[in-house]
């Protein structure tokens, strides 16, 4: 039996072995398009584990007639990685066709490392090929960024999966009868890693007496999480589902992410900034449950820590949503720089009231209903804040229509319309600056002894 591990046993020698990423060596893929004049550009691949990074970048520096170095990020420091590129360069091999460079797990390179490469990089004395499972748009230097290609490659589909299993076991059991459901089980389990799956094919093919059952108990749950996948993306798909108000869906991302190792903290600050952002004044109490289980994280930690998240969690996803709040702040930031009205200047010493400031400021709680002008002069009209549900206009109540304008428009509606019908509310509501709930209070009067103001209910066909 061998001691290499079968995926490696399996690794592709060229790329029609590849299965998988037609985004990138189908016939327009990137890769294919990248490499089509035998030149190899510097790049870094950058997804999930086992989906074929490191194979690929041995597989192109071979066809493409490069030699092939490999130097980890793991391990390896500054110092020995100038080293490592200087002494290259002194080999005979690579005097006259410059050596791909394979930096694995490139986003464990700091800064300093990352800086040692650009020259080599300048003066074409080396290809870059670095594998990362980050997002090299948050870890990778601009600088080496913007010399390199970024090819981001996909998760593999199980059937992509099996094919390779089919493969290793035609190679490894040759004329014994293929066991079907352990290749589905393992091409789900492995949740697009390659690696792992061929790992779990090994283990069941060095089991006495295998059976599905020993190799589901032997392998366990699969982690599908890392900071590629498992932190951006899953944080991404977490919040999305709580947006659209599915609480289902925010329960399984919650999940992976705790099967995954991710900090409560997290978890509980993408909350917070769910239900401030996507909830809002909708329903202000989300925000309050969200922060009371920020806290309860803080003080409770895994495993008990899964409870108060689930419980705000399941709040938000439910609460009604309304953005209402950010597109406000939002506008806010975007208006002009404009002067404060003295009226409403600091004029609490004697040479700021000389200076005129405070005059014409009226003391709200005198008089709650006496309007005045806060805003400056410039942007006096302006509405950043535009309630979107019922819930926010609900505010409103508090301003009563004007009575007067309020007359005259029904005085015109009734005479247009004796027999009655639909009251158009929402326009009545924008030209007097109240809500519908203030409106209907108000009208309930104006149609004593001539109308009666009901709610109406229609079903439609779908």
């Amino acid at each position: 039996m061998s001691h290499i591990p079968l995926p490696e046993r399996l690794r592709p020698a060229t790329l029609d072995e590849v299965v998988g990423q037609a985004h990138l060596l189908g016939p327009k893929g990137a890769l294919t398009r990248l490499t089509a004049g035998g030149r190899l550009p510097s790049m870094v691949m950058w997804g999930p584990p086992g989906t074929g990074k490191t194979t690929l970048a041995r597989i192109l520096a071979e066809a493409t007639g490069h030699g092939f170095m490999e130097f980890s990020g793991v391990s390896g420091s500054a110092a020995e990685l100038k080293k490592f590129l200087a002494d290259s360069r002194e080999m005979p091999l690579f005097r006259t066709v410059p050596p791909v460079v394979f930096l694995d797990e490139i986003h464990r390179f700091n800064r300093a490392q990352q800086d040692i490469l650009l020259p080599f990089l300048e003066r074409g004395e080396a290809i870059l090929i670095g594998a990362t499972t980050e997002n090299p748009a948050f870890y990778l230097n601009p600088a080496l960024r913007s010399r390199c290609q970024l090819i981001a490659l996909k998760p593999l589909e199980p059937v992509h999966i099996q094919q390779v299993l089919k493969r290793a076991w035609a190679r490894e059991r040759s004329g014994q009868p293929e066991p079907g459901e352990v290749f589905e089980w393992l091409s789900h389990w492995a949740g697009g890693d390659l690696r792992s799956a061929l790992s779990g094919l090994e283990t069941w093919m060095e089991m006495p007496d295998p059976d599905l059952e020993s190799l589901q108990g032997a392998l366990g749950g699969r982690m599908m999480f890392d900071r590629a996948d498992g932190h951006y993306d899953l944080a991404s798909a977490f919040q999305k589902s709580l947006r659209g108000s599915d609480a289902d869906a925010a329960l399984y991302y919650l999940s992976r992410m705790i099967r995954g190792g991710e900090d409560p903290r997290f978890i509980a600050r993408r909350l917070m900034v769910c239900a401030a952002e996507d909830v809002g004044n909708a329903d202000p109490q989300a925000f309050l449950l969200s922060e009371a289980a920020s806290r309860a994280v803080e003080q409770i930690g895994w495993p008990e820590a899964r409870i108060p998240l689930a419980q705000a969690i399941i709040y938000v996803a439910n609460a009604p949503k309304s953005n209402a709040t950010v597109l406000a702040v939002d506008a806010a930031l975007a208006a002009d720089d404009a002067p404060i009205p003295e009226a409403i200047r600091d004029a609490h010493t004697a040479t700021a009231r000389k200076a005129g400031r405070g005059v014409g400021y009226h003391y709200s709680h005198d008089d709650y209903d006496r309007e005045q002008a806060f805003l400056p002069d410039k942007l006096r009209g302006l509405s950043f804040y535009e309630p979107k549900r019922p819930q926010e206009r609900s505010w409103r109540d508090r301003q009563e229509p004007d009575a007067t304008a309020l007359s005259t428009l029904w005085q015109a509606w009734t005479e247009a319309h004796p027999e009655g019908g639909e009251l158009p509310l929402e326009d009545w509501s924008a030209e007097l600056a109240c809500s519908r709930e203030a409106l209907a209070r108000a009208l309930a009067k104006l149609a004593q002894g001539r109308f009666t103001l009901g709610r109406k209910l229609e079903a439609k066909p779908i």
